[in-house]
């Protein structure tokens, strides 16, 4: 048998048959093929995006906690809802009674706050409710942390320049009368000196150490206010005779206690500071100036004023809303610059003078502080006061008053001049502190009876104004520019109010 003729041989027609369908089945599988792979791949791409977007989410709500949205209108009525209350506790000794009568109103046409009934113990209550704001810099060094951050400012003297102020500190803590008040001698003014440089060092009444102090010093201002009425810290008619030393201290006590509102805000306080500034608006002169009594005479006197502008920033950055506080701050300022010198670049006490090196203190400052740190007039005096100088031998006259404003002056506008300031002024100030904490104004070492020798007011005054002096560092930044607020525009913005 012939063996290739037993093996079957396909045929053409079968041959052709299997070669059409191989071409259909390609042709199907090729498109349909192509299509599943990209659905598969779409599908677990969506798996894995969705897979990364679980976790994402999972992430953010570990690590963000959303604050709550904060409305500060609302905050405000809670505020004024506050101010109403007329019962609190009195932590430092439940059994004393402290209720007082509403304060009269400020007879002018300028108006105060509502009236209020007042007790104060009120002014023990610390509201722990969180401020809607973010008040970076502001106080940023009245807090442990910050002081020993802006401290970093006095070189080689910033650990003993905290021992020296802490050293005052206690002595004005030992040497507080019963009555919260500080003397002797003009005990309002003294007092406010006093609270100033407590609230300086961050010291508030719910400070551990220094918290009963400064309650007690706060209650007895309040308690002028009440006892004299129309807003006065002080004994004298406002507009009438008198009033030298009352108009000072009225300057002094206002800025305290808008301080100590600012810092703690005790909503009590708020009254209290609405009707001091009120009657420093209304005694402002037609020109911009002040005058003893708060006088509408042709006598101008830029050493009361100093006061009164100072006061009146403070209330504006604690929130003040009295009737023409900031044209009266503007007004003021004006004035200053109107009075300069224009060959000496220095400011005048009262009279048409070339001015004096403390009044020009004064004036820049407080030009520096309403924001005309820039000014010609500011610059111009600020060479000026390159001519002070600090020695504890040969002071010049009212020393511990002249070099309070004159390191302020140059410390905020920094450059070489507050180097070389900085390198002798917390020395001269250090060296010469007593031994039980206090100072004596260098104005003893003046040569005869002159004018200006200081010492007749007494250890509180030189003490506070040095401590205050010292305080340079971290009492304030420096440099000023009006304040800056960011609009709230959703829960996780901050409202930031920014002073730098």
């Amino acid at each position: 048998m012939n063996e290739s003729a037993s093996t079957p041989t396909p045929s053409t027609e079968s041959i052709k048959k299997k070669h059409l369908r191989r071409r259909i089945l390609e042709h199907m599988l090729g498109p349909v093929g192509s299509i599943i792979f990209h659905i598969i791949i779409v599908i677990a791409a969506l798996k894995f995006l969705g897979m990364v977007g679980e976790q994402k989410d999972a992430a953010i709500q570990v690590q963000i906690m959303e604050p709550d949205a904060i409305d500060l209108e609302e905050f405000e009525k809670e505020l004024e809802q506050m101010d109403e209350l007329t019962e609190m506790t009195d932590l430092v000794n439940p059994d004393q009674n402290f209720d007082m009568e509403t304060p009269p109103d400020v007879s002018t046409d300028v108006a105060p706050s509502e009236d209020i009934s007042m007790d104060l113990a009120d002014l023990n209550v610390i509201s722990d409710a969180q401020s809607p704001l973010v008040m970076k810099g502001l106080y940023e060094g009245r807090s442990a942390a910050g002081r020993s951050k802006m401290l970093g400012g006095a070189g080689r003297w910033a650990r003993e320049v905290e021992g020296s102020v802490n050293k005052a500190l206690e002595w004005l803590k030992n040497n507080q009368a019963e009555d919260g008040s500080w003397g002797p001698g003009d005990r309002e003014a003294m007092t406010g000196l006093a609270v100033l440089t407590f609230l300086a060092n961050g010291e508030t009444p719910s400070s551990a150490q220094y918290g009963a102090t400064v309650e007690k010093g706060i209650k007895y201002l309040v308690s002028l206010q009440e006892k004299f009425g129309e807003g006065r810290f002080a004994n004298w008619t406002p507009g009438g005779e008198g009033g030298m030393h009352q108009a000072y201290a009225h300057g002094i006590a206002t800025y305290a206690l808008s301080e100590a509102y600012g810092l703690t805000r005790i909503p009590s306080l708020k009254p209290v500071m609405e009707n001091a500034v009120a009657l420093i608006v209304n005694g402002q002169q037609p020109g911009g100036s002040w005058d003893y009594g708060f006088r509408k005479t042709a006598r101008r006197d830029a050493s009361v004023a100093g006061w009164q502008l100072q006061a009146l920033k403070a209330a504006i950055m604690a929130g003040a809303s009295t009737p023409g506080i900031k044209e009266a701050l503007d007004r003021g300022v004006e004035e200053l610059i109107k009075s300069q010198h224009p060959e000496t670049g220095m400011f005048p006490y009262s009279s048409p003078d070339r001015g004096k090196m403390s009044i020009t203190g004064v004036s820049v400052l407080c030009l520096q502080i309403s924001g005309k740190g820039r000014d010609s007039a500011t610059r111009r005096g600020l060479q000026a006061l390159k001519q002070a100088d600090i020695d504890w031998q040969k002071p010049m006259d009212w020393p511990m008053y002249s070099w309070y404003y004159i390191t302020q002056a140059k410390f905020h506008a920094g450059g070489g001049d507050w180097d070389q300031w900085n390198m002798k002024f917390a020395r001269e100030i250090i060296r010469n502190q007593n031994d039980d904490g206090s100072w004596t104004s260098a104005g003893q070492n003046i040569e005869g009876d002159g004018h200006g020798k200081e010492v007749n007011h007494g250890p509180v005054y030189a003490t506070t104004l040095a401590a205050l002096t010292l305080q340079v560092y971290y009492r304030f930044l420096p440099t000023y520019k009006p304040v800056e607020v960011e609009e709230d525009k959703g829960p996780s913005k901050d409202v930031v109010i920014e002073i730098i």
